[in-house]
């Protein structure tokens, strides 16, 4: 066996120890040598080590004060680690607006009218944060909705923001603005709802009838029709979407006084109105949102009974509770631990 062949089966050995480490042990491992750094911090690894991550829980809690912690995918969701906020004594004061290979992006409060607040790229499994351009401001904004993506073929994460303008003199009117990078675009609606990223597109909610598909990769957008599901005597307590098995998903909130039934409508063939199925109708005695549809097949829903995290199974509708606190607007989502950022400079 020749020494070239020796040598290439060593890295070939090394980058496949490296793969099964946890990114803590990976990091310190890169001050071995420049060759192992190298190694780590090259796009070809991290893909490689995102494609064998193991998916967790995310959550962001208020009660009483902000936090975020990492949680299995079990029967008790049962806590991994709890996150250091990048900005000590300042986690209150930030958004968490989504997260997409095991990046974050957090917005200061009231960005849309303070071009001085931070818009920020967070990857805390390397503790490494990223300053972004902070949005234009406008005194006419009314509502802003952020999403993150990311774009393949520039390797770089994208921030798209949906702004809702007022009117001068009608409180109930407004204009909804698609603003991603310098294109701006008058779509004619009026509501902000929430957004989930699926097919390398930013989905935002942007009416009770339309989603926005937002294509990071070429800086354009599609429009998506949203099911027809509401009955003008029915009550509508909340709506979102969000991912149910790598297909989008509409859920809706009827009723009030302790009557409540969550309706989730599943698109079978993304793109296409006909194929939105309504999946499940749970009857609840509380409102609760939505967060996580499990790979067990239940739905994690946070702000049951004011504070609680549940886990309900749709087919039973019997619901569990996890044991945590969790407000109606607080965030959880699956997560990945990454390397992504660790080739960016701050």
């Amino acid at each position: 066996m020749t020494g070239v062949a020796k040598d290439s089966i060593t890295k070939d050995m090394v980058m496949q120890i490296l793969l099964k480490l946890p990114v803590k042990s990976m990091l310190r491992f890169r001050c071995a040598s420049k060759s192992w750094n190298s190694l780590v911090t090259s796009p070809g690894f991290m893909k490689n080590h995102l494609d064998k991550a193991k998916q967790l829980l995310l959550l962001r809690t208020e009660n009483p004060v902000v936090s975020y912690s990492l949680h299995l995918d079990n029967d008790r969701v049962d806590m991994r680690s709890r996150l250091e906020f990048p900005m000590p004594n300042e986690a209150g004061l930030f958004d968490f607006i989504g997260c997409c290979n095991g990046v974050a992006c957090l917005s200061s409060q009231y960005l849309q009218i303070d071009s001085s607040r931070r818009l920020v790229l967070w990857n805390p499994s390397i503790r490494k944060t990223l300053d972004l351009p902070a949005p234009s401001s406008w005194a006419a904004i009314d509502k802003t909705l952020l999403g993150l993506g990311y774009d393949p073929q520039s390797d770089d994460y994208k921030v798209a923001r949906v702004v809702r303008l007022k009117s001068p003199g009608y409180e109930d009117e407004g204009h909804l603005l698609f603003n991603f990078t310098r294109s701006i675009q008058d779509l004619g609606m009026k509501t902000l709802m929430s957004a989930v990223v699926l097919r390398m597109k930013i989905l935002c909610a942007a009416s009770p009838s339309m989603a926005l598909a937002i294509r990071p990769f070429n800086n354009s957008f599609g429009e998506l029709m949203l099911p027809e599901c509401f009955d003008p005597t029915e009550r509508i307590a909340a709506m979102s979407i969000s991912v149910f098995k790598n297909s989008l998903s509409f859920n809706v909130l009827k009723g009030y006084g302790g009557n409540y039934v969550c309706e989730v409508w599943v698109m079978s063939q993304y793109g296409t109105r006909e194929s939105w199925d309504k999946q499940y109708r749970i009857e609840m005695l509380d409102i609760a949102r939505p967060v996580v549809f499990r790979s067990n097949g239940e739905i994690l829903m946070a702000g049951y009974a004011n504070s609680q995290l549940v886990s309900c199974d749709p087919q039973t509708q019997e619901i569990h509770d996890m044991g945590l606190e969790v407000l109606l607007d607080d965030y959880a989502d699956y997560f990945v631990e990454s390397l992504a950022l660790l080739d960016r400079s701050n």
